[in-house]
């Protein structure tokens, strides 16, 4: 982006940058947010599942 072919001010050109900056840290926010609940889901899930594993091997024992 050449400010002299463009006549594009130094100031117009820096919020231009600080706009595109904030495009970037909204996306970057809301991949941080779908990743936080993945991590969440799964470790719900790998909880769910020591918990019946835990419960199976109570009744396997209790039956044994």
């Amino acid at each position: 982006m050449a400010s002299s072919s463009l006549n594009i001010t130094l100031e117009e050109e820096l919020r231009i940058m600080l706009v595109d900056k904030n495009n970037e840290c909204n996306s970057l926010r809301s991949k941080i947010e779908l990743l936080e609940k993945a991590v969440a889901e799964e470790q719900m899930q790998k909880y769910r599942l020591l918990v019946e594993n835990a419960d199976l091997k109570k009744e396997l024992k209790e039956n044994s």
